[in-house]
C-alpha cells in the first residue's frame, strides 16, 4: 500500500511545478518544438490581423513555399511562383473569411489559383481556398504552419 502512495505522489509532483508563478494568457507555447505565440484567451482579434506573419507550407514541392503577410500585404514564394498581393477581411456564411488575391506574379500566371478565402485552424496553422480562374471549376488549397 505504501508503494502506491509513493507512486502517487512522484506522479503528481511531477506533474506541478515549484514556480509561485502562473502562466499568463498569451504565453508562448511550445508545438512540435516550435514555439509559437498564442493570442490571449477571449481574444478579439480577427482572422486578418492573426495570419500576420511568415508562414511555411505543409507541402513539400508545392507551388507556393513561404507566405509572409504584414498589415495586409502578402508575399508568396515557391519554385515556380513569386507573388504580391493583398489580404482584405471579409466574411463567408456569417464567419470571418478573409480574401487573398494576388496583384502580380513574376515568371507566370498565378497557378490558377484566382481569388483565395482564408481560414485559421489555432494559431499555427492556416489554408488558403483558391476559386480557381473564371468559368473553372475550383483551384488548389494551399495549407500552411507558422514559421518559426
Amino acid at each position: 500500500m505504501s508503494a502506491v502512495i509513493v507512486t502517487g505522489t512522484a506522479v503528481i509532483g511531477g506533474c506541478g511545478s515549484n514556480s509561485k508563478e502562473t502562466e499568463k494568457p498569451g504565453s508562448h507555447a511550445v508545438v512540435g518544438g516550435q514555439h509559437s505565440q498564442t493570442p490571449p484567451a477571449g481574444s478579439k482579434a480577427t482572422v486578418t490581423e492573426r495570419a500576420n506573419g511568415s508562414w511555411k507550407s505543409i507541402a513539400k514541392g508545392s507551388d507556393l513555399q513561404t507566405l509572409t503577410i504584414k498589415d495586409g500585404h502578402v508575399s508568396a514564394r515557391g519554385q515556380k511562383l513569386a507573388c504580391e498581393g493583398t489580404l482584405k477581411p471579409g466574411k463567408k456564411n456569417a464567419k470571418d473569411v478573409p480574401t487573398l488575391a494576388f496583384s502580380s506574379c513574376q515568371g507566370s500566371s498565378d497557378g490558377g489559383r484566382g481569388l483565395g478565402h482564408l481560414t485559421m485552424k489555432g494559431a499555427d496553422a492556416l489554408a488558403i481556398d483558391w476559386e480557381g480562374p473564371k468559368g473553372g471549376w475550383g483551384g488548389p488549397v494551399d495549407s500552411f504552419h507558422r514559421n518559426g
